[in-house]
């Protein structure tokens, strides 16, 4: 897990923006997952925000920007589906003390994988972002799935996404 130096920002789930254009960004926190057949992923921090980069041999295939303040990005959809990248987002508003139950189990639950990346601003261990490939290598008969988390203790919402990719059908269409 990583603490971030950075204050918290004060945003909320319905001001977060998705895009899969290019953002040029500089992650606060991130790994990069190696897959077979020269597929790697990057799963990005950007604070209360997140972006994924799909790329096979060091070649971009899908940038998934998910961020507050994005120009030109449109707001984030409970459920989007284009070639073979399939997005749906889940908010949640729980109160403080089951959002904080919420944080701990996610943090435990993923401390110690080498396929997430966790991060937590100072004041409020509480306030996470957290990004997970979802099963063992992230991929299943060439799917790319990963899940993010986004908490937001001033406002008791908890926002997750899940996104299921399939580069081989992206390329045929």
């Amino acid at each position: 897990m990583t603490l971030l130096d950075v204050p918290f920002v004060d945003v909320r789930g319905d001001t977060l923006r998705w895009t899969l254009a290019p953002v040029p960004c500089t992650p606060l926190a991130s790994r990069t997952v190696l897959l077979e057949r020269g597929m790697s992923v990057t799963l990005s921090v950007l604070g209360a925000s997140h972006q994924v980069v799909v790329r096979r041999d060091d070649r971009p295939l899908l940038h998934e920007t998910v961020a507050c303040g994005i120009a030109e990005a449109a707001p984030l959809a409970t459920e989007h589906a284009t070639g073979g990248y399939r997005l749906a987002s889940h908010v949640t508003t729980v109160g403080p003390d089951e959002l904080a139950a919420e944080a701990a189990r996610l943090v435990e639950r993923l401390s110690g994988r080498t396929d997430a990346v966790v991060a937590h601003f100072p004041g409020d261990p509480h306030a996470v972002t957290a990004l997970a490939l979802d099963g063992v290598g992230g991929t299943t008969a060439g799917e790319i799935t990963w899940r993010t988390w986004h908490t937001y203790p001033q406002t008791g919402e908890i926002v997750a996404t899940t996104t299921r990719y399939r580069p081989e059908e992206v390329a045929r269409v």
